[in-house]
């Protein structure tokens, strides 16, 4: 038997942590906090100045360019897809500039930290439809479009909680994760003021950058600018027409980049020539002409092709008609109204009197 006078055994209770392990604690969420929101601000950094550079070269024209009359010949046949996607977007300068704006803006809304959720949405949605278009009209950069999606997808994971509430729970909504890549007041006060030029400067140089790498665009609507078809040739007929090369129709463009615009040539064999030309003088230009470049045929075999120079004379007539020689041609060319509808149809707010003119 136990003596009772002897007082019962309490058990301890379990120490509690030392001040030590709890601020060893504390620094190592910190400290993985932070380094998550550095890769976080990594991928967004980079996302954003992928999306400023393809914004920009949309704003200043220069990734699809524009509509021009040089391109008049080409029948839907002959085009690719990706082509076909070019010429649709080049057409229409406003659709081209406001998907800049779009990439643009979602790059500008990633380089601050409160609307980084805002832009990670918008270049989401942005690289959506880019993918889309990209796999339907086989564009070759499916793959980046790929990764851009998957990075704006990344760059928006710590808001999707908060989005998940907007869209599904009926109750109150918190406050959002701010990214904080100083996790240190004095330090944070600094970056809270660099941190702004620092994307301002960004944006300049990308613009600048992106803007200056395009050619110089001019335009010029005088003769030969237009799309003709030959009226007159001095040259005989071949017996079969699969061997007549003589000229058909021949499309000279208004917008010159460098100096050089487009122009395509119809051969009477259906043949299409494409390449561009350079106004040499007053009544005189020189053509740089090559085939449709085949398929399965890589860029740089087709560049190796050597192109068909000719140096032509062209003159205005007074009744509108274009009179060409040199190179062993004698032509007269006429204004081809019916090829030239999709440059000049213009854009109407009422209807026409010919509406739906779809053809």
């Amino acid at each position: 038997m136990s003596d009772p006078s002897s007082s019962p055994e309490v058990p301890s209770s379990p120490a509690p942590p030392s001040d030590d392990y709890s601020t060893e604690k504390r620094i190592g969420r910190l400290v993985a906090v932070t380094l998550g929101w550095w890769a976080h601000g990594g991928v967004r950094l980079l996302l954003a100045i992928a999306l400023l550079y393809y914004g920009v070269a949309k704003i200043v024209l220069g990734q699809f360019g524009v509509t021009d009359m040089g391109d008049a010949l080409v029948t839907q046949g002959e085009m690719s897809p990706m082509g076909m996607l070019w010429r649709m977007v080049a057409f229409s300068p406003l659709f081209q500039v406001l998907g800049g704006v779009a990439e643009a803006g979602a790059a500008l809304a990633l380089l601050w930290r409160r609307s980084v959720p805002l832009g990670a949405l918008i270049a989401a949605a942005d690289m959506s439809l880019v993918l889309v278009l990209n796999i339907g009209y086989d564009v070759p950069v499916k793959l980046i479009a790929t990764i851009l999606l998957v990075m704006s997808i990344l760059v928006l994971i710590p808001w999707m909680p908060r989005l998940a509430r907007a869209f599904i729970d009926q109750g109150e909504i918190r406050r959002g994760p701010l990214p904080t890549l100083m996790p240190w007041p004095p330090l944070a006060r600094i970056m809270s003021i660099l941190g702004p030029i620092a994307a301002l400067v960004l944006v300049g140089l990308v613009g600048w950058g992106v803007s200056s790498m395009y050619p110089e665009r001019t335009t010029d609507e005088s003769a030969p600018a237009g799309v003709w078809e030959v009226q007159e040739d001095a040259a005989e007929p071949a017996a079969q027409l699969s061997e007549d090369t003589r000229w058909s129709a021949i499309a000279f463009g208004e917008v010159a980049y460098d100096g050089r615009a487009a122009v395509q040539l119809r051969l009477a064999d259906g043949e299409l020539l494409t390449g561009s030309y350079e106004r040499t003088g007053e009544d005189t230009v020189e053509l740089s002409l090559r085939p449709l470049r085949a398929q399965g045929q890589t860029l740089a075999q087709y560049t190796e092709i050597t192109p068909t120079t000719l140096a032509l004379e062209v003159a205005e007539q007074d009744d509108g008609t274009l009179h060409v020689s040199g190179e062993g041609q004698e032509l007269l060319l006429a204004p081809d109204t019916s090829g030239s509808v999709y440059y000049e149809r213009g854009f109407s707010w009422g209807v026409r009197a010919d509406d739906p003119f779809n053809r």
